[in-house]
Protein backbone atom coordinates (compact mmCIF):
# COMPACT_ATOMS: atom_id res chain seq x y z
CA UNK A 1 0.00 0.00 0.00
CA UNK A 2 0.85 3.28 -0.81
CA UNK A 3 1.97 5.72 1.58
CA UNK A 4 0.64 9.24 1.55
CA UNK A 5 1.51 12.37 2.74
CA UNK A 6 0.61 14.23 5.82
CA UNK A 7 1.21 17.79 7.19
CA UNK A 8 3.75 16.81 9.82
CA UNK A 9 5.46 14.60 6.84
CA UNK A 10 5.36 17.98 4.32
CA UNK A 11 6.77 19.99 6.73
CA UNK A 12 9.75 17.83 7.79
CA UNK A 13 10.14 16.80 4.20
CA UNK A 14 10.94 20.31 2.79
CA UNK A 15 12.64 21.78 6.06
CA UNK A 16 15.42 18.98 5.88
CA UNK A 17 15.43 18.59 1.65
CA UNK A 18 15.48 22.78 1.26
CA UNK A 19 18.57 23.00 3.92
CA UNK A 20 21.67 24.75 2.40
CA UNK A 21 20.19 24.88 -1.04
CA UNK A 22 18.89 27.06 -3.48
CA UNK A 23 15.36 26.87 -2.03
CA UNK A 24 17.11 27.61 1.59
CA UNK A 25 19.02 31.05 -0.46
CA UNK A 26 15.56 32.05 -1.56
CA UNK A 27 13.92 31.73 1.87
CA UNK A 28 11.42 29.57 0.31
CA UNK A 29 8.41 28.37 3.39
CA UNK A 30 6.00 25.90 2.52
CA UNK A 31 2.85 27.14 4.13
CA UNK A 32 0.22 24.19 2.73
CA UNK A 33 0.57 21.50 0.37
CA UNK A 34 -1.32 18.38 -0.34
CA UNK A 35 -2.32 16.13 -3.35
CA UNK A 36 -3.33 18.83 -5.77
CA UNK A 37 -2.37 21.97 -4.11
CA UNK A 38 0.36 23.78 -3.03
CA UNK A 39 1.36 27.56 -0.96
CA UNK A 40 4.90 28.90 -0.98
CA UNK A 41 5.87 32.09 0.29
CA UNK A 42 9.36 33.93 -0.55
CA UNK A 43 10.47 36.94 1.25
CA UNK A 44 11.26 39.90 -0.96
CA UNK A 45 14.59 41.24 0.04
CA UNK A 46 17.15 43.66 -1.84
CA UNK A 47 19.53 40.60 -3.07
CA UNK A 48 16.47 39.51 -5.38
CA UNK A 49 15.53 42.51 -6.79
CA UNK A 50 16.82 43.40 -10.52
CA UNK A 51 19.18 46.82 -11.12
CA UNK A 52 16.18 48.72 -10.75
CA UNK A 53 14.62 47.66 -7.63
CA UNK A 54 11.80 45.24 -8.71
CA UNK A 55 11.89 41.62 -7.66
CA UNK A 56 14.04 39.80 -10.74
CA UNK A 57 12.19 37.26 -12.63
CA UNK A 58 14.07 34.82 -12.11
CA UNK A 59 13.44 34.70 -8.88
CA UNK A 60 9.64 35.14 -9.69
CA UNK A 61 10.01 31.71 -11.98
CA UNK A 62 11.68 30.04 -9.23
CA UNK A 63 8.88 31.00 -7.15
CA UNK A 64 6.71 29.66 -9.19
CA UNK A 65 8.81 26.12 -10.05
CA UNK A 66 9.11 25.67 -6.51
CA UNK A 67 5.58 25.91 -5.43
CA UNK A 68 4.32 23.55 -8.84
CA UNK A 69 6.83 21.55 -7.50
CA UNK A 70 5.87 20.90 -3.94
CA UNK A 71 2.29 20.24 -5.24
CA UNK A 72 3.55 17.53 -7.22
CA UNK A 73 5.80 16.22 -5.42
CA UNK A 74 2.75 15.68 -2.24
CA UNK A 75 0.63 14.51 -4.98
CA UNK A 76 2.57 11.20 -5.43
CA UNK A 77 3.36 8.22 -3.14
CA UNK A 78 6.46 9.39 -0.57
CA UNK A 79 9.59 8.47 -2.19
CA UNK A 80 8.49 9.61 -5.75
CA UNK A 81 11.43 11.73 -7.89
CA UNK A 82 9.91 14.55 -9.97
CA UNK A 83 11.80 17.19 -12.56
CA UNK A 84 10.33 19.99 -14.18
CA UNK A 85 9.74 19.49 -18.08
CA UNK A 86 7.83 22.73 -19.09
CA UNK A 87 7.32 25.89 -17.35
CA UNK A 88 5.79 29.59 -19.09
CA UNK A 89 5.15 32.62 -17.19
CA UNK A 90 3.86 35.54 -17.73
CA UNK A 91 4.82 38.74 -15.61
CA UNK A 92 1.53 41.09 -14.63
CA UNK A 93 3.13 44.22 -12.26
CA UNK A 94 6.50 44.54 -10.33
CA UNK A 95 6.55 44.05 -6.74
CA UNK A 96 9.71 45.74 -4.97
CA UNK A 97 8.79 44.27 -1.34
CA UNK A 98 6.86 42.51 1.08
CA UNK A 99 6.23 38.52 1.06
CA UNK A 100 5.36 36.62 -2.16
CA UNK A 101 3.21 33.93 -2.30
CA UNK A 102 2.60 31.35 -4.93
CA UNK A 103 -0.60 28.98 -4.97
CA UNK A 104 -0.33 25.59 -7.13
CA UNK A 105 -3.22 23.69 -8.62
CA UNK A 106 -3.30 20.71 -10.13
CA UNK A 107 -4.88 20.83 -13.58
CA UNK A 108 -3.86 17.16 -14.24
CA UNK A 109 -2.35 14.35 -12.40
CA UNK A 110 -1.37 11.77 -14.29
CA UNK A 111 1.26 8.64 -13.25
CA UNK A 112 4.25 10.10 -14.73
CA UNK A 113 3.08 13.63 -15.93
CA UNK A 114 1.81 16.41 -13.79
CA UNK A 115 0.27 20.11 -15.10
CA UNK A 116 -0.16 23.07 -13.05
CA UNK A 117 -1.72 26.28 -13.12
CA UNK A 118 0.38 28.79 -10.49
CA UNK A 119 -0.14 32.45 -9.49
CA UNK A 120 1.93 34.50 -7.69
CA UNK A 121 0.51 36.80 -5.30
CA UNK A 122 1.54 39.95 -3.01
CA UNK A 123 0.59 41.10 0.30
CA UNK A 124 -2.62 42.91 -1.09
CA UNK A 125 -3.47 39.18 -2.92
CA UNK A 126 -2.42 41.03 -5.96
CA UNK A 127 -1.55 38.78 -9.35
CA UNK A 128 2.06 39.60 -9.49
CA UNK A 129 3.06 36.58 -12.25
CA UNK A 130 1.06 33.71 -13.43
CA UNK A 131 2.95 30.41 -14.66
CA UNK A 132 1.67 26.49 -15.70
CA UNK A 133 4.62 24.03 -15.51
CA UNK A 134 4.26 20.15 -16.36
CA UNK A 135 6.87 18.04 -14.11
CA UNK A 136 7.34 14.27 -14.81
CA UNK A 137 8.30 11.30 -12.07
CA UNK A 138 11.70 10.11 -13.01
CA UNK A 139 11.85 7.61 -10.16
CA UNK A 140 8.20 5.98 -8.94
CA UNK A 141 8.12 5.17 -5.18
Amino acid sequence: MERLWTREDVKREFQARWQGNFNDLLGFEVLEAAEGFARVAMPVEPRLHQPFGIVHGGALASLADTVGGVGSFVSHPIGTELVTVEMKINFVRPVKEGTLVGEAKALHLGRKTSVWEIRILDDAERLICFASATYMVIKEA
